[in-house]
């Protein structure tokens, strides 16, 4: 609808423009590329980075702080064009509290997992033979003396931390358009590497998983990091939507009307 007054604010012109619905090319392509590419960028920064350290605690900040740092920059960069998700298990998130449609929710899954491969790719391209079979292209291993019952239960707590914070920072009505998500949303990725890296991988991200174990070969307890982030993806979904929505989302007292 667009209304003109003239000087004198008598109302002179009146229209009534039906508004078109995003075009299949914006709705599906441009995001779905965007995430492509987002994870291409991801996996090769990430897998390239575990290739020239060593063991120690300077080790794992470079690894968090690669991590981190990287999407935080890829959510500003492309958040705009397909919500800088980066990762299934923030989509499966996403989703639950309904932030996007689950076709559109499978489309950006594939394309991650495809960008995740092109991006493991890149790296053994790269890297040297001897380096990369060290670091085994950059695929994740479950740390000594850790259970897969522990290392599962790791990945769900520290991807339920990572999709809660996406949910309240960059869904939920009441903090969109702030400049917040892509500083917290990274530091949440580092924090979760430090915490748990020696111990699960802390993958939290089934593509960052993905696409090393396809570049390399390596599937060594691979189901881990899919089922805990899956598991960690649903319940941080179910928590936001129960609990913890804006009241036009929020499944419990949602939309309550105040008499006072």
């Amino acid at each position: 609808m667009s209304i003109n007054m003239d000087d004198t604010n008598e109302l002179t012109h009146l229209t009534l423009e039906k508004e078109e619905p995003a075009n299949a090319y914006e709705t599906y392509v441009m995001p779905c590329v965007a995430e492509f590419v987002g994870l291409v960028i991801f996996v090769f920064i990430g897998t390239m980075v575990t290739g020239y350290t060593t063991a120690g605690s300077m080790w794992l900040l470079a690894i968090a702080l690669a991590h981190g740092l990287t999407i935080a920059l890829l959510i500003v960069s492309i958040g705009h064009i397909s919500g800088g998700h980066l990762n299934p298990a923030v989509t499966l998130g996403i989703t639950l509290a309904g932030g996007v449609t689950v076709l559109q929710g499978i489309c950006y899954v594939i394309s991650q997992l495809l960008g995740a491969m092109v991006g493991a790719a890149f790296t053994r391209a790269i890297m040297p033979n001897a380096t990369y079979a060290a670091c085994s292209g950059g695929a994740h291993a479950i740390g000594g003396g850790m259970s897969i019952t522990g290392a599962i239960l790791c990945e769900s707590i520290l991807t339920m931390i990572l999709v809660l914070t996406v949910l309240l920072s960059a869904v939920d009505s009441s903090t969109t358009g702030k400049a917040l998500p892509p500083l917290a949303i990274g530091l949440a990725v580092a924090v979760g590497i430090m915490a748990g890296g020696p111990f699960s991988g802390a993958s939290m991200n089934p593509a960052r998983a993905f696409g090393p174990a396809v570049a390399a070969g390596v599937w060594k307890n691979h189901y881990v990091w899919w089922a805990g982030p899956i598991i960690g993806a649903l319940v941080a979904g179910l928590i936001y939507r129960a609990f913890l929505a804006s009241s036009d989302r929020r499944l419990i007292a949602g939309n309550r009307r105040k008499f006072y």
